[in-house]
């Protein structure tokens, strides 16, 4: 054997000698560590310290420091704990974790004077000459003792001591933390006065100490200080913004539509602020505003003539929304409304650019005017444009099937939708199509059909389309076998589709045929439901109410209570004018039916109407000012 092979081979053994010592000592370390972590855990902290002590010895790292300083404190140790902390303020450069960790070892002994003194120490030895991470670092380690007060002086004697250091957003929010809610106003306005463009920061921080809905003498105190910056300071863009911004929090719209109009005017905006504040208010359902608004950036179309093209399109989706969140509609608002849509159309020179304009007619002339003819033209149009996508295309295609069902065209309607189905599969466009072909079958009495295509829809990624299908399932499930021969559940969709064609008297009339035949059917609180849409439909409220009332005493423990309650709800609410009755109702779908798909929306509701109760009315509700039962119950 050569020397030069020997010298490699005794290289190689004494490598894999030094490896295995080394991966020993690394197990050994690894197992002292859970067995102190697993004595601690279990509060044997005498055991504990015995391997934490080992380890820290041979490794002094800060994570085995925190470790081994809380079971030192545990044992009352603290002499021991004094040491390790000073010889890791020894080894840092600036150490204020370890610093501010000695004031809490202090104040474990019981030594509450010494640890102050030790604190304001720290803080004074903080100078001219100090870098403001110092600063930041001390104040963050006393925001984690909660000491805010002192966290707050750190910072602030930075911005006095080193120039261009601004904290006062880091000092708001502490003030918020602590509770002192007008020092942290005060704070964020500060800053909004040195920096304007600040102010989509401090948007993003106030609700997190202020609920605008509730904390009304907060959000009073800050409008009332906004409305003084504002005057005094009328140059300053952020004050106006963030005036807006906190009517809206507030959902008082029409405060923020006053200054919206003033900011738009003397930023030389040319509509942009009213245009956007236009979008926003439709978001939220403040239809009459949304209005307003658009119809100011229209009526100065010269100036604001880019917003002003876009204004006259989307003001039709608000008129329309406001038509039909409302049943009480007439058929003046529709055809004033159509109207509108044909002015708007007839100024637009680009055909593609029409489209949406004319899908939104297509749906008014369909499913509330009811000139059917007319709907398929201008759906079968559609599909002819040019530069219209494919996906928007399949849209018209599911729009142009409904029409098709509404002239009982069936199996014309269910090729179409098969045809979006294939074309978009793995698509939610797909999902929907689908779902209208398998309630079209539905309709005509193919429920194994149905129901094999509704199995499939169960899981779908949108949860509408997932809800309505499990709904029609159950329905089918539920009735289907019921019946030998069929043809109340048969007569039953028939009825849902007249109901869908409008042809509310002949459904009326099939319903009452099956109540007469089977009264007791298990298919009855369905129909219930049914004569209930139909009176919507027709607005007749106080016959819709009369159907769901019968529900909701009849068969409280059936599948449709919940919607009733909250159908009734929206009813009392909305056409019948009688909010408290609404709020009762509310208030028992969220006790009564904890699991209901309308909890989110009727818990919303519910609070929205006691935020209008006076102190006095709320006691007699039993809501109190901090409410628990709205906060905690639900």
């Amino acid at each position: 054997m050569s020397k030069n092979f020997q010298h490699i081979v005794y290289t190689f053994c004494i490598s894999i000698l030094f490896m295995v010592g080394f991966s020993s000592d690394a197990y050994s370390q690894n197992t002292d560590l859970q067995m102190a972590q697993y004595y601690y855990e279990n509060a044997d902290f005498e055991k504990a310290k015995l391997y934490y002590e080992k380890i820290y010895s041979s490794n002094p790292s800060t994570s085995l420091y925190t470790e081994y300083l809380n079971t030192l404190l545990e044992l009352k140790e603290f002499k021991e704990a004094e040491k390790i902390t000073k010889k890791k303020i020894k080894e840092e450069r600036f150490g204020y974790f370890f610093k501010v960790k000695l004031g809490e070892i202090y104040e474990k002994k019981g030594e509450t004077e010494e640890a102050n003194k030790y604190y304001a120490e720290l803080i004074e030895d903080l100078d001219e000459k100090s870098n403001p991470s110092e600063y930041s670092m001390l104040s963050n380690e006393f925001e984690r003792l909660l000491k805010y007060d002192l966290a707050i002086e750190t910072l602030e004697k930075c911005q006095s001591n080193v120039p261009n250091a601004n904290y006062s957003i880091a000092i708001a929010n502490l003030y918020g933390m602590k509770g002192d809610f007008e020092k942290m106003v005060d704070s964020y306005l500060n800053q909004i006065e040195k920096r304007p463009t600040d102010v989509n920061r401090i948007k993003q921080y106030l609700p997190r100490s202020i609920n605008f809905q509730e904390d009304t003498d907060i959000a009073d105190m800050l409008r009332i200080k906004l409305l003084k910056k504002v005057q005094k300071n009328p140059e300053n863009n952020g004050f106006y913004d963030l005036l807006i911004w906190m009517f809206q929090q507030t959902g008082d719209f029409e405060s923020a539509y006053i200054q919206v109009k003033a900011y738009d005017k003397r930023t030389k905006a040319k509509g942009e602020k009213i245009y956007k504040f236009a979008k926003l208010c439709a978001s939220n359902k403040q239809f009459d505003l949304a209005i307003e608004s658009y119809e100011t950036v229209i009526k100065n179309e010269n100036e604001f003539n880019f917003f002003s093209i876009a204004s006259k399109q989307e003001i039709l989706d608000v008129l329309k929304n406001k038509i039909f969140s409302n049943a009480s509609y007439t058929s003046n608002d529709l055809l004033n409304l159509k109207s509108r849509y044909l002015k708007t159309i007839s100024g637009i020179p680009n055909i593609s650019d029409r489209a949406p304009l004319v899908e939104g007619l297509a749906y008014l002339e369909g499913f509330y005017i009811h000139d059917i003819d007319t709907a398929e033209i201008l759906y079968r149009d559609l599909l002819t444009y040019p530069g219209i996508s494919i996906k928007n295309k399949a849209l018209y295609k599911i729009s142009l099937a409904d029409i098709l069902m509404l002239k009982n065209q069936v199996w014309d309607a269910s090729l179409l939708y098969m045809q979006v189905e294939k074309q978009f599969k793995e698509d939610v466009i797909g999902s929907m199509a689908k779902f209208k072909n398998a309630k079209l079958y539905y309709y005509t009495g193919d429920f194994e059909w149905s129901q094999n295509q509704l199995d499939g829809l169960k899981a779908s990624t949108s949860k509408l389309i997932s809800n309505d299908a499990i709904d029609l399932s159950l329905l089918i499930t539920d009735n289907y076998n019921m019946d030998t021969t069929l043809i109340n559940m048969q007569q039953f969709a028939q009825a849902d589709l007249l109901i869908f064609q409008n042809k509310l008297v002949e459904a009326n009339q099939k319903l009452g045929s099956i109540t007469k035949r089977a009264p007791d059917h298990t298919l009855a609180d369905e129909i219930l439901y049914k004569k209930y849409e139909i009176a919507y439909k027709k607005q007749e409220f106080k016959k819709a109410k009369s159907f769901l009332e019968k529900i909701i005493s009849t068969y409280p423990e059936d599948i449709l209570a919940d919607n009733a309650i909250y159908k009734l709800a929206e009813l009392e609410e909305n056409q019948l004018n009688n909010s408290k009755a609404a709020f009762a109702l509310y208030e028992k779908l969220l006790f009564d039916y904890p699991g209901s798909l309308f909890v989110v929306e009727a818990r919303k509701r519910y609070r929205k109407y006691a935020e209008t109760l006076s102190p006095q009315e709320k006691t007699s509700t039993g809501i109190k000012k901090d409410d628990t039962k709205i906060e905690t119950r639900f």
